[in-house]
């Protein structure tokens, strides 16, 4: 029997002067699973050393993108 899960993939990343510091990436089950996961990548420790403010507002901005998904595919449920 054949057994499909429809996913949504959110993909980001907090650059610096066109320089990758920060590789972002959510994937969220549409179906409620709870399957849902966010991961983050540091490819350059040193640029986020130098600019945590920044990469981190970076970041606190893709996971308020991805919850806000989340809210809305709860919301879609709900109708």
């Amino acid at each position: 029997m054949l057994k499909t899960t429809k996913t949504i993939s959110i993909n980001g990343n907090s650059e610096i002067d066109g320089q990758v510091i920060v590789y972002m990436s959510a994937s969220l089950s549409t179906n409620g699973t709870g399957s849902e996961n966010i991961s983050k990548t540091i490819n350059n420790q040193e640029l986020y050393n130098a600019n945590k403010a920044a990469v981190r507002k970076d970041m606190r901005d893709f996971e308020d993108l991805v919850y806000a998904e989340q809210d809305k595919l709860d919301m879609d449920k709900l109708k």
